[in-house]
């Protein structure tokens, strides 16, 4: 069936896969050049050139096909092992490296069993596509349990292909079983079919590998684009934008939201006794507060310098009193490392009842956060109740 949809013999066919393979092997070859901050992309690329290397030892003429094919078994074999490796640290998932090793050495000891005591084709390719469905079953488990978020749908795709690929090499031991062929270049459709299958399945791989780098790499760009460096909290920009969904969702659907502004008192005498080193300090130690003490619907950002903040989606004047006097009373008593006192005032804004609009909201609470300052500092002050 498979050998009738192409012109080429197997050996043909086992020669365009190596020169795919190796065109595949230059693309991730460039993509480890261009994307080196990640784990795992330059071995699992080794891996790739690994298995490449395999595919075009299996075409070589110096030695007997059989001891040829062993060579060419052990390069995949070791090349699929690294690419799992490559799979693991890209994606954050130890596995046991000695673990891969034992297995490596399993097969190997098997391959040269069948090459000395029983030299059969048959036994030989079924010995290699077991341990073959051992290292895909373990990429199979990085790619499902990844704990990384950012590249969550590729990772998906690129198991799911994995496991497409062992249920394909599943097949291909029942299909050697059943109709086993002398050896790899005879024409049949076991033979065909394992090189149609290799040929999809490499493909498939290495795009599944090019999309979650792309695709962790936008997440890590927007992330960059959205969070303030020092502290880790939104940026304005980004602070910016939430508040501009939080004012169309309050035009739609009347929900209500207040911003909390504040800053840190006296933080140019913090830079004068401490020096920018704790005043960073200062700013890291507070962003942890905000990001600890408020509520997961909460969003907080850095607003520039030493202010910060705060969105309260479907949030009344007195919520956001509440949360903004909890606030500053932390802060008060719990001083930044090392043991640098602060304290915090904080200006409360609240839509409807000071603005209609971001701009004269943030104005309102800016002016809230003047009166807390003029009036002694380390307090909570509510706009035009000044």
């Amino acid at each position: 069936m498979f050998t009738s949809l192409v012109n080429f013999d197997i050996q043909t066919m086992t020669f365009m896969l190596g020169i795919d393979a190796t065109l595949q092997v230059l693309i991730l070859g460039f993509l480890s050049l261009l994307v080196n901050q990640y784990r795992g992309i330059k071995t699992y690329t080794i891996g790739r050139a690994f298995t490449t290397t395999g595919f075009l030892i299996s075409l070589s003429k110096v030695f007997p096909l059989s001891f040829t094919l062993v060579i060419a078994g052990i390069f995949l074999l070791v090349g699929t092992s690294i690419s799992c490796v490559g799979v693991s640290q890209f994606t954050d998932k130890k596995i046991k490296l000695h673990y891969l090793f034992i297995i490596n050495l399993l097969f190997l000891g098997v391959q040269l069993y069948f090459l000395i005591f029983k030299d059969v084709f048959i036994y030989k390719t079924i010995n290699q596509t077991v341990f073959q469905i051992i290292i895909f079953t373990i990429s199979a488990y990085c790619l499902l349990t990844t704990p990384h978020k950012s590249f969550i749908g590729s990772s998906r795709f690129m198991a799911s292909v994995t496991i497409a690929l062992l249920t394909s090499l599943v097949a291909r031991i029942i299909g050697l079983v059943r109709n086993p062929p002398e050896q790899l270049f005879v024409s049949n459709d076991i033979n065909a079919y394992t090189l149609v299958v290799t040929f999809l399945f490499t493909f498939l791989l290495t795009a599944g590998f090019i999309m979650m780098v792309c695709q962790r790499l936008y997440y890590d760009l927007k992330v960059a684009a959205n969070t303030d460096v020092l502290t880790h909290l939104l940026n304005r920009r980004a602070m910016m934008y939430q508040l501009d969904i939080a004012m169309n969702q309050f035009y739609r659907s009347d929900r209500t939201f207040a911003i909390i502004l504040i800053d840190v008192d006296f933080f140019k005498r913090v830079n004068d006794v401490y020096g920018h080193d704790g005043g960073d300090m200062v700013l890291i130690h507070l962003s942890q507060i905000l990001q600890t003490k408020m509520r997961k619907a909460d969003s907080a950002s850095r607003w520039g310098g030493e202010e910060f903040l705060i969105l309260l989606p479907d949030t009344t004047l007195n919520q956001a009193h509440e949360i903004a006097e909890r606030l500053r009373a932390y802060v008060e008593t719990n001083p930044a490392p090392p043991n640098i006192q602060i304290t915090i005032s904080l200006g409360i804004a609240v839509i409807r009842q000071h603005g209609n609009s971001v701009e004269s909201l943030i104005s309102a609470a800016d002016h809230a956060l003047y009166a807390a300052k003029k009036n002694g500092r380390n307090l909570v002050a509510i706009a035009n109740q000044s």
